[in-house]
Formats: C-alpha cells, sequence, structure tokens
C-alpha cells in the first residue's frame, strides 16, 4: 500500500488549488487537466479617426463636403487553445504493464491524491501533461491493496534503461525512453524534482517499494522510472 507517496509534500501543498479557487476551478477543474486555456475577452470596437475626422478647423467655407470617419471593424475574439487531453493509459510492453491513467489532484493532507484500486493509475493533474515542451508528468499509484493484492506497477522495478513506454492520451500515443529506474528512500525522495514545472520534458512513474513496516503501514521506498520523450 501507499500510505504516503510523497509525504510532506510541500511543493504541491503550495500549488495546490486553494478554497478560495473553487468558484473560478469550477467542478470541470477537479475531473479534467488543470491546464485549460482561460477564453479570451469580449471583442471591443475601436474608432480610428482618420485626418478628416479630426477636430474642426476655424474658416471651413460653407458646403465643403463633410468630413468622413472610419470605424474599425470589431477584432474577432482570440480562441484559446484546446486543453491537452489527459493520459487515459500507461504501457510498457517490456514488463507486460498496461493500465488505465485517470487524472488525480491533490488530497486533504497535502499529499498527492492516488486512486483507491491499484489496478489504476494516476496523472497529477496540476503538473505537465504527456507533450508539454517542459515540465515531469508524473504518473503514480498503489503498490498493492489487502483486498486486491499486487496492482501491475509492481512491475516498475523490473524495467531497465532503454525500455519502451507509451502514454495514450484519448486518440494520440506518445512515446517515452526510460533513462533511469530509482529505489529511493522515502525520507531522501526530491519532491522538488519529482515534481519540477521547467525544465525538459521527462516522464515520472511512481509507486512504492522496499521493506513494508507492518506498525506503520507503509513501504519504506518508493520505485522511481524516469523515462524522456523518444
Amino acid at each position: 500500500m501507499v500510505a504516503a507517496l510523497v509525504a510532506g509534500l510541500l511543493v504541491l501543498w503550495v500549488t495546490r488549488p486553494q478554497p478560495g479557487d473553487a468558484a473560478a476551478l469550477g467542478a470541470a477543474m477537479r475531473g479534467t487537466s488543470s491546464s485549460t486555456a482561460t477564453p479570451g475577452g469580449s471583442p471591443t470596437t475601436t474608432a480610428v479617426p482618420t485626418p478628416a475626422a479630426a477636430a474642426p478647423t476655424r474658416g471651413v467655407q460653407s458646403g465643403a463636403p463633410p468630413a468622413s470617419t472610419v470605424t474599425a471593424t470589431p477584432a474577432e475574439p482570440t480562441r484559446p487553445a484546446p486543453a491537452p487531453a489527459a493520459p487515459t493509459r500507461l504501457t510498457i510492453d517490456s514488463v507486460g504493464l498496461q493500465m488505465p491513467v485517470v487524472p488525480v489532484g491533490v488530497a486533504a493532507n497535502g499529499e498527492m491524491a492516488l486512486p483507491r484500486s491499484p489496478a489504476d493509475a494516476g496523472w497529477y493533474r496540476f503538473g505537465a501533461h504527456p507533450g508539454d515542451p517542459q515540465g515531469a508528468t508524473v504518473i503514480a499509484g498503489h503498490l498493492d491493496q489487502p483486498w486486491y493484492g499486487t496492482g501491475p506497477l509492481g512491475r516498475l522495478a523490473d524495467v531497465a534503461p532503454g525500455d519502451t513506454v507509451v502514454v495514450d492520451s484519448g486518440t494520440t500515443s506518445r512515446r517515452f525512453v526510460v533513462t533511469e529506474v530509482q529505489a529511493v528512500r522515502k525520507t531522501r525522495l526530491d519532491l522538488a524534482a519529482l515534481f519540477r514545472t521547467d525544465g525538459p520534458p521527462s516522464l515520472h512513474i511512481v509507486t512504492c517499494g522496499g521493506r513494508f513496516d507492518p506498525v506503520q503501514r507503509h513501504y519504506d521506498e518508493n520505485v522511481v522510472v524516469v523515462a524522456r520523450p523518444a
């Protein structure tokens, strides 16, 4: 079980949605990606005076042609770019791993929320999407549960550098190449690097590992697979 995947996740706690943001984010934010674009402002009409439309000049003779004005055509509002699709499936053929991926956020205790079942992985929706030009896409899930047994992410420890990872986002598939597989003590997990929002794009897949403490009811390590776009 992952009792605390990223305990003390200060970086996420700072960036998590605040209670006052609920009206702005809306219920849709909870079930979709955090990267939904904000719609452009309303179109405005701008009057553009020509030289003839300037203030009248003294001494203009009667019968002079009336001054002309030109009104600009309202500019079309900027259309927001469509929101990137959320990841829906994770596949690592080298270890026979294939599992659904669902969007997740931050739990009440400040940790990354995870799907209840080890059969599903969670994508941290306040981080990078697969295909974003920078930042880490984080996918994580429970290693096991007493009522389920060991989930697909139990195979992460068998992944090797050079293996291919495929992340499906709707109808789009993106390939990544594994660069390293780490077994890290939870007390030494570099959360800033794991959830970074800048730097080269990468994929981080995380679950528990190491020794299970029956008293604390959690594992003492995390298994972290790091991959780069192929």
